[in-house]
């Protein structure tokens, strides 16, 4: 069984060594049984040579039970289109995102994965919300201001699940493939865009409790980019009623 992950980078070149050491290092030594893994970083026209830094890496490391690679996509265009590049170049049984800061810890990656494997679930999504002290790693604006949005979200939308945008899901790869071929948004709205998909497909989400650990600087300004994205949203719901699928 091969265990792939996604993970999205724009400007990340303070941090990515580090990220792939400790994946690699975690992967490599507790994975279960004979299972592999690659490890997919998607960087999105980053401007600080990220891309570049993921390469020099890959010609000095040699993973024992798994592979890293790099996509380099020349132009800036979001945290979605670089997940749904990653979904693209994919091949294993069980397709992860995840975000370069490793928010949650390697610890939850890796049991996120079991529980997959060894589950019945099409989509695995972390929940802060169902976690007790999920949200404990933020600051108490970025807290508040994340509890808040999730709550105007279902008000607006009719979501059912807990946490939308928790960057870290997983998905059996028939399931993630087709649901990222489904998708067109390239920014933050895109979480949302792969959960209203899985929802109109009727395939089984599972919540799996979280904890941040920790996390980089957010690069979303709260107040302008929650009112755009709930506008997207909006558009978002219309277009996946609208799919037939």
């Amino acid at each position: 069984m091969v265990f792939s992950v996604v993970i999205p980078v724009f400007n990340e070149i303070a941090g990515i060594t580090s990220c792939l050491d400790e994946i690699t290092s975690r992967f490599d030594s507790d994975l279960p049984g004979e299972h592999r893994y690659e490890i997919i970083v998607s960087d999105d026209g980053s401007a600080d040579g990220t891309g570049d830094a993921v390469d020099r890496w890959t010609e000095t490391h040699a993973p024992k039970r798994g592979v890293v690679r790099c996509i380099h996509e020349p132009v800036n265009s979001g945290k979605g289109k670089a997940v749904r590049l990653g979904f693209a170049e994919a091949s294993g049984d069980f397709i992860m995102f995840t975000d370069c800061d490793l928010a949650y810890g390697c610890d939850t990656i890796l049991s996120v994965l079991e529980a997959m494997a060894s589950g019945d679930c099409d989509v695995m999504i972390g929940s802060r919300a169902i976690a007790g002290g999920g949200y404990d790693g933020y600051g108490f604006l970025r807290r508040t201001a994340s509890k808040a949005y999730m709550k105007l979200i279902k008000a607006v939308s009719g979501f059912s699940h807990t946490d939308s945008q928790c960057g870290l899901k997983v998905f059996r790869k028939e399931c993630g493939k087709k649901i990222f071929s489904l998708c067109t948004v390239d920014r933050w709205a895109f979480d949302f865009e792969v959960l209203m998909i899985a929802d109109k497909m009727k395939l089984k989400v599972g919540e799996y409790p979280v904890r941040v650990i920790n996390h980089g600087d957010s690069k979303i300004r709260l107040l302008s980019d929650s009112i755009r994205m709930l506008r997207e949203l909006l558009r978002i719901k219309k277009r996946v009623a609208e799919l037939e699928i």
